[in-house]
Formats: C-alpha cells, sequence, structure tokens
C-alpha cells in the first residue's frame, strides 16, 4: 500500500512538473513574441532568444547566484518542438497546391529555382570548404537558402510595396521556393533514419517506397471521393479530433516507414490542399498550430548551446556576405536579363534576404539525421544566422532603390548596354505579353530533363558514368545553342532597340550574344558540377572563368552593335533624366558630334 501511495505522489509530482514547464513555455513565448513586435523584429526571434533563456544550455552566476535555466528536461523538449513541427509541416503543405503552382507565372518559377540552386550550391561550397561532413554540409546548405516567407510577406507591407509591379512576380517565388524547399527537405528526409536504429536497407526501401505510393493513392483516389463525406461532420469537435488524428497518425506511419514523422505531416496537408475541407482545417486547426509553432521555435532556442556561438561567428560572417552576393547581386541581375527594371530586380533580391521558419526547420531535422556529427553547430549558426539576416533585410530593401541606382552608374558602358538588349529580349520570352513570340515546345522540355539527368548522375555517381553524364550534356548544350539562336529569331526581329541605339543590322549580334550567354552558362554549370568531386576551389574558379568570358562577350556585341562603328562614339547622358537617376541611358553621337539617338537601357515600355 505504501509503495502504491509513493508512486502516485510521484506521478503527481511529475504530471505539475510537466504542467509548470508547459505553461512556463507559453508565457516565455508571449513574452518572448511581444518583445519582437515592440522592436519591429520577426517572433520568430523573440520566440528563439526566449527560448534561449530558459533553456539547459545557459549558465549565469552572478554575487554568488547561480541561474541554470528553467528547463533541463530535453525528452520533453523534443517532444514539444517535435509536435510542433508536425503541425507546423502540416500547414505549409496545406497552402501547397497544383492549381497554385500552375497560377506562378514563368519568370517567378525560373528565378525560383535558379536562386534557390545558387544559394544551396553557395552552402555546399561553404560546408566542403569548413570540412563538414556531406549530411551536415546538405543541410547547412539548406539553412543558408531557404528565403523566409513570412519575413518577405511583412517588410513588403511595412514599406507599403504590395502593389509595386514586381511584387506579384515575388510572392509566386517565395512560393516556387518553399516547394521546392519542403520537396528537398522530404528526399534527404526519406534517407534518414533514427540514430541507434538497426534497419536493414531492403526493409527500409520498401518501407520508404510503400509511405510515398500509399499517399499518392490517398491523393489520386481516396481523398477525392471521401472529402464530402468528411465535410459532412458538422459536430466541430468532432471535426478537430479526426484532423489532429490524421496528422499525428501521418506522422506515426512516416516514422514506421523510417521516413521522419514531419514529412508525413506535410504529404497529409499536401493531400488535403486541393480539397474542399481545405479552409476548415485551416479555421479550425489554426490555434493548435499557432501554440505548438511557438513552441517549437521556444525549444529550438532551449537547444542552442550559448558556448557554441564562437565557434559558429565566422561560419556566419562568411555565410551572410554569400547570401547577399547571391540575392542582391547575382539574382537580381539574372530578373534584370528577364525583363524586370533595375530597380524592381534589386528589390526582389533584397526582399529574397531574410532567413527565418524555414532555415530553422532544416537545422532541426539536420541536427538530428543519422550520421550528422554538426548538430551542436548547427543549431546556434542558425540562430544566429536567422538573426542577423532578419535584421538587415528590412535595410536593404529599405536602400534598394539607392542601391539599383548606384550599380547601374557604376556598371561600365559595355556591360549597362548589353544588359539592356539581353533583358529586352529575353523578357519578349518568359514575361507575360499579350502577343506571345515564344511558346515552349517539346524540344525545349527535353532537352531540359536531359540536361537535368546529366547533372545528377554527375552528382551522385563516380567513375566512367561521369565523364559519360558530361560528354552527353554538353552535347545537350551544343544543341541547346543551336535551338536558342533559332528560336530567338521572330523575337529578335519583332522587338523594337531603336531607343538603345541598336539598328535593324545589328539583330544577328543580338542573337549571337543571347544563344552563347545560354550555352555558356550550361557548360559552365556542367564543369562546375564536374570538377567540384575533385576540389571545391576548382568549382570557384570555373564560374569565375564564366562571369569574365560573359563580361567579354558583353563588351564585343557592344562594340558590334555601337561603339565599333568608324566616326561613332559614346557620351554620357546628361540632363533631367540622369540627374533624377531614372535612367542609366546615354547618347550616340555620330563624328560631327550631333545626335544619333536617345538610349534609355531601363525603359520598360517596349
Amino acid at each position: 500500500m505504501g509503495t502504491s501511495s509513493a508512486g502516485w505522489e510521484d506521478a503527481m509530482v511529475a504530471a505539475g512538473e510537466i504542467l509548470f514547464e508547459f505553461g512556463t513555455i507559453m508565457l516565455i513565448a508571449f513574452i518572448g513574441a511581444a518583445l519582437a513586435t515592440r522592436f519591429k523584429q520577426s517572433v520568430i526571434l523573440g520566440y528563439m532568444l526566449a527560448g534561449i533563456l530558459i533553456g539547459p544550455f545557459i549558465h549565469i552566476s552572478i554575487w554568488g547566484w547561480d541561474y541554470n535555466g528553467l528547463f533541463t528536461n530535453e525528452g520533453l523538449i523534443g517532444g514539444l518542438s517535435q509536435m510542433g513541427l508536425i503541425l507546423l509541416l502540416f500547414f505549409v503543405g496545406l497552402e501547397f497546391s497544383v492549381s497554385k503552382l500552375r497560377r506562378t507565372k514563368t519568370p517567378a518559377t525560373l528565378l525560383a529555382i535558379m536562386n534557390l540552386g545558387i544559394n544551396m550550391f553557395a552552402g555546399i561550397l561553404l560546408g566542403t570548404a569548413l570540412g563538414w561532413p556531406l549530411m551536415d554540409t546538405i543541410f547547412l546548405a539548406g539553412v543558408v537558402a531557404m528565403s523566409s516567407c513570412a519575413i518577405t510577406a511583412k517588410a513588403l507591407i511595412d514599406l507599403n510595396r504590395l502593389e509595386n509591379p514586381e511584387t506579384e512576380f515575388l510572392l509566386g517565388m517565395v512560393i516556387v521556393e518553399d516547394f521546392l524547399s519542403m520537396l528537398l527537405l522530404t528526399i534527404v528526409g526519406g534517407l534518414m533514419i533514427k540514430g541507434g536504429a538497426v534497419v536493414d536497407l531492403p526493409t527500409m526501401a520498401i518501407g520508404i517506397i510503400g509511405f510515398y505510393l500509399f499517399f499518392i493513392v490517398l491523393a489520386v483516389w481516396v481523398i477525392p471521393r471521401v472529402v464530402n463525406h468528411l465535410n459532412r461532420i458538422r459536430n466541430e469537435e468532432m471535426f478537430v479530433l479526426f484532423a489532429l488524428g490524421v496528422v499525428f497518425l501521418s506522422a506515426a506511419l512516416a516514422e514506421m516507414s523510417f521516413v521522419p514523422g514531419i514529412i508525413g505531416a506535410f504529404f497529409i496537408g499536401m493531400v488535403f490542399a486541393e480539397s474542399k475541407i481545405t479552409e476548415r482545417f485551416e479555421k479550425k486547426l489554426m490555434p493548435f498550430k499557432d501554440a505548438f509553432v511557438a513552441i517549437f521555435f521556444v525549444t529550438f532556442g532551449m537547444m542552442i548551446d550559448l558556448s557554441r556561438i564562437p565557434d559558429v561567428i565566422a561560419i556566419v560572417a562568411i555565410a551572410v556576405p554569400l547570401v547577399i552576393i547571391n540575392d542582391v547581386f547575382i539574382t537580381a541581375a539574372l530578373a534584370y536579363f528577364m525583363g524586370f527594371s533595375s530597380k524592381g530586380s534589386v528589390s526582389m533580391g533584397t526582399s529574397l534576404c531574410g532567413r527565418g521558419a524555414e532555415s530553422v526547420m532544416y537545422a532541426s531535422v539536420g541536427s538530428n539525421a543519422v550520421g550528422a556529427t554538426k548538430g551542436a553547430e548547427l543549431y546556434p549558426f542558425a540562430g544566429v544566422f536567422c538573426f542577423v539576416m532578419s535584421v538587415i533585410t528590412p535595410v536593404l530593401m529599405r536602400s534598394s532603390d539607392r542601391l539599383a541606382i548606384a550599380l547601374r552608374n557604376r556598371l561600365p558602358l559595355s556591360l549597362r548596354c548589353s544588359g539592356a538588349i539581353i533583358s529586352r529580349t529575353l523578357g519578349k520570352m518568359v514575361m507575360p505579353q499579350s502577343l506571345r513570340l515564344y511558346r515552349s515546345d517539346r524540344w525545349t522540355t527535353a532537352f531540359l530533363v536531359l540536361y537535368m539527368v546529366g547533372l545528377i548522375v554527375m552528382a551522385v555517381f563516380s567513375g566512367p558514368a561521369r565523364f559519360v553524364a558530361l560528354g552527353a550534356g554538353l552535347i545537350v548544350a551544343l544543341l541547346a545553342h543551336r535551338l536558342v539562336n533559332h528560336r530567338l529569331v521572330p523575337i529578335v526581329q519583332h522587338t523594337n532597340y531603336t531607343n538603345i541605339g541598336v539598328m535593324p543590322r545589328d539583330r544577328q549580334s543580338i542573337r549571337r550574344l543571347i544563344s552563347r550567354m545560354i550555352g555558356m552558362g550550361l557548360v559552365a554549370i556542367l564543369f562546375t558540377t564536374f570538377v567540384y568531386i575533385y576540389w571545391w576551389g576548382l568549382s570557384v574558379v570555373v564560374m569565375s572563368v564564366f562571369l569574365v568570358s560573359l563580361a567579354l562577350l558583353m563588351r564585343d556585341t557592344f562594340r558590334r552593335t555601337l561603339g565599333g562603328r568608324p566616326g561613332v562614339g559614346a557620351t554620357p547622358m546628361t540632363g533631367f533624366a540622369m540627374a533624377r537617376g531614372d535612367h542609366s541611358g546615354w547618347v550616340s553621337t555620330r563624328g560631327d558630334g550631333a545626335p544619333r539617338a536617345s538610349i534609355d537601357l531601363d525603359e520598360r515600355r517596349h
């Protein structure tokens, strides 16, 4: 009897401790969010900072008083974090649908793929240069590469930029990037099993394949047939119980199939994304999601070991400039080449610099991945990195117009002129037009698929297969160059270049510039992927050679079309337009000094 009484008392004490910890986390999350909102920062930063202050890794000693955090039960912390992450991924899945992706315009999709690819590659180079193992490097790259949808949207609202012409494309980019980031997390997560688990490979393969097939069947055949019956559940309590049961059972099924539970939650969200009860799911489960997602970020902060922050400061100091270069300069240049204005392009680039929930998710999953050895560093790195980028992003966005003008005025005239030619031409191909001069065909799609297969083979396999893939990729690049040169004929013929000083007889040079630029880019990506396995520095060399070659090609085109004719020169444009910074143009003159044409390199009305 005494033993039973003591056991009951111990259980009551344990239950009291759990309730105390749970309640404390909720109130601490509230205080952190309130302070972050007061200082106009993301609430995610407030949650993480609050978690750091109450977690098991904080140690403060003042005048004999020691403070070692409020929580030491890592099992409870991990369980709460997992629940929050499962609900977060379920709602992320609910937001993705095929129809939404179809509505995303082509420029947004292309820019999202290129931006994510560039940032992932930069993160992989960073991890390799640091000597991190492959698994840790992949998740480090994920932390570095994933733009924050929430931070971008909040900054656009705060700066009153929702009505800007590029904002629609920017939000489309964020949607596609979020989808791709979760898809990548799914693929990588599918290769992970919990540490300490003993599983033979055939069993694991069967479990993973069965898991994916189950959700395919569910999405294609089951849900469309039963969704009307589910919608007839009038009792709201029953519907909430059903919804929570589906979410957590899907996560449990994933765990039993050797796939992380968060992937199961994400998939079940995607399954219901196109159904009639999506809004009802969001309405009824949103309070649970808000509470447990806050708990997830607080518990993430708890797992940040402050003593390891000095170890990651150097990594953050490298990663921050890498992201700024990739987003503000490279992605902005790609956006400009696709037909956006220079100010709009830089505005899009600066808006993508924020890092938040998506990066934290990669750090959380990567820290627990089998074979991961850098989890203790990935947690504090993600925390500090997200904090720094969240503070920098609004500043960059507010300065985007000035930055665009500064870049435009400092670029060599040959690059500005050739860039305007590229922008005007490619804009006719990818930007929405009332008269479509170009439509994608099956040959273009086939070339892209073959090219991507070659890249995957080179990245995954070794030995002769890599050389075969390289050879095949070079053939595809050559054929793509010729195809683009042919497809450009009607576009160049029907595009007006006169206000940038290009005469009709120069159109062959325009086709040569763009087709060679695309061909050189495809070849550079091939060799970058090929040489990376031997030494990461060779990839940097290849990309540097490509950029120099592109600059030389643009200068040569400038000389052919505008600067290389006998008796023709160029003088800087003066007057009201230049003083306002609205144009980056110049005036071309004949040998007698008379103006030939007023050249506007940033005019979008064409």
